[in-house]
C-alpha cells in the first residue's frame, strides 16, 4: 500500500506551505524591514506627464541605502541628488534599490501617463549591509520552503499515480 507515502507526501507539502505562509514570524528582522514599509505608505496624486518630489532625506554611513517601490499606478521613480535636484541618480520604473553616499537626496514620481494618476509607494532606508543580508538570507529560505513544498506534492502525486497502476494490475 502507497497510502502511507501518500500521506507522507501530503505532509511534507504541508510542512512546506506553512513554512512559506509563516515566514513573517519566524524569519530574523522581517518585522524590522516590514514595518519600514508600512510607516511609509503613502498615496500621492500626480498630474498626466509629470513629476513630484514626495521626499527629501539624509543619507549617514549607518543608512546608506533606500529601497522604494510603487504599490499601485504605473510611474517611474526617480532619485535626484539633493543639491542639485537636476541630477537624476537613478530613474526607474516601479522600483529603486541603491546604496547612496551620505549626502541629501530626493525622491521624485513622474507620471508617464497623460492622465492624472493615484499612485501609492512605500520605501525604507536601511543599512546597505543588513538589507543586502536580509534579502539573501529570505531568498534562501523561500528556496528551501518551495522545494520542499514542490517535494511533497511530487511525492504525493507518483504515489498515487504508482498507486493507481497497481489496483489497475490487480484487477486484471
Amino acid at each position: 500500500m502507497n497510502f502511507k507515502v501518500i500521506l507522507i507526501g501530503v505532509i511534507i507539502f504541508l510542512i512546506g506551505l506553512a513554512g512559506l505562509l509563516l515566514l513573517p514570524l519566524y524569519f530574523p528582522n522581517y518585522s524590522i524591514v516590514n514595518n519600514q514599509y508600512v510607516k511609509h505608505y503613502s498615496t500621492v496624486t500626480i498630474p498626466g506627464n509629470a513629476g513630484k518630489i514626495v521626499l527629501t532625506f539624509n543619507i549617514t554611513k549607518a543608512n546608506n541605502s533606500i529601497i522604494a517601490f510603487i504599490k499601485s499606478g504605473n510611474a517611474n521613480i526617480s532619485i535626484l541628488n539633493g543639491t542639485y535636484f537636476s541630477h537624476v541618480i537613478c530613474n526607474k520604473r516601479s522600483m529603486v534599490s541603491l546604496i547612496l553616499s551620505p549626502g541629501c537626496y530626493a525622491m521624485e514620481i513622474i507620471n508617464d501617463e497623460s492622465t492624472p494618476q493615484n499612485i501609492t509607494y512605500t520605501y525604507g532606508i536601511f543599512n546597505a549591509g543588513f538589507i543586502t543580508s536580509f534579502y539573501n538570507g529570505l531568498g534562501i529560505i523561500t528556496t528551501i520552503m518551495e522545494i520542499i513544498t514542490v517535494g511533497g506534492i511530487a511525492l504525493a502525486f507518483i504515489s498515487f499515480i504508482y498507486e493507481l497502476l497497481s489496483i489497475r494490475r490487480r484487477k486484471k
